[in-house]
């Protein structure tokens, strides 16, 4: 199968993968192989895509989710996650406090939209082109975090102050994987921010930027362009995902998180 990265992660399918009597055991094996999915066309309505999604364990129901879903859209730019701006590669649940196992993007609507693409890094293959000492130095210290947003999607205690926590984290059965969140970059209103805990200014810029080069590479890096039905399946322990910035008259996504039971 052709993978969407040259790195050899991501595979793209039809709704008829949903159909088959196995489909949820048959996503599990892909997600294992490919690390994210995306399906064409696959659900008529955000609901139907949550439903599915509840048969790989719990949905993510928090207060700030309304149906199992948050919504991302170009009119609430009263914070930065929530709005038409960027969003470097993440992995969800940091801030929030939850322990996301398994994240789903729906595109409800897509209507004249310049820009505004969703891209998923292979970042356990691109974490191998960083240098080993920068890893090391992840591995040793971890990173401090500090939610920005002015909207009440972060949790309270990490909100405008920093929170320390280990940048690799292991899921049952699998070795530890990245666990952060990408600066933004200069100049970028921001959702966040982030540095390596223990070091200056200038050695966390720098070990930063390594692996924003690295996971940023053409060879690890997918950009999806949205129509509505789409759904794209990403294993949040192997991939992590960003958004570009975008113009539109409507580009309206559902975000579904399955977490950790």
């Amino acid at each position: 199968m052709k993978t969407l990265t040259s790195s050899g992660a991501g595979a793209m399918f039809e709704r008829d993968l949903l159909q088959q009597s196995d489909s949820v055991a048959t996503i599990r094996t892909l997600l294992d192989e490919y690390r994210f999915l995306v399906i064409k066309r696959a659900f008529d309505h955000a609901n139907d895509a949550v439903s599915f999604l509840a048969q790989f364990g719990p949905i993510n129901e928090a207060s700030t989710r309304t149906d199992g879903a948050v919504i991302v859209d170009n009119q609430a730019n009263d914070e930065v996650f929530r709005s038409d701006l960027a969003l470097p590669l993440h992995k969800d649940g940091i801030l929030t406090g939850f322990d996301v196992v398994l994240v789903g993007i729906y595109c409800v609507e897509f209507e004249q939209v310049t820009g505004g693409r969703t891209y998923v890094s292979d970042s356990e293959r691109a974490l191998t082109q960083v240098p080993e000492s920068d890893v090391e130095l992840l591995r040793e210290n971890g990173l401090e975090g500090m939610a920005v947003d002015s909207g009440d999607y972060y949790r309270e205690e990490y909100v405008a102050k920093w929170h320390h926590f280990p940048a690799f984290k292991a899921k049952a059965d699998r070795a530890p994987s990245l666990h952060l969140g990408l600066p933004h970059a200069p100049g970028e209103p921001e959702s966040w921010r982030l540095r390596v805990a223990g070091v200056d200014q200038r050695r966390s810029d720098e070990v930063l930027l390594s692996l924003r080069n690295a996971l940023l590479d053409d060879e690890y890096v997918y950009y999806h362009d949205w129509s509505p039905g789409d759904i794209i399946l990403i294993d949040n322990y192997a991939a992590l995902h960003g958004r570009e910035a975008f113009k539109a008259q409507s580009r309206k996504l559902a975000n579904i998180q399955v977490v950790n039971s």
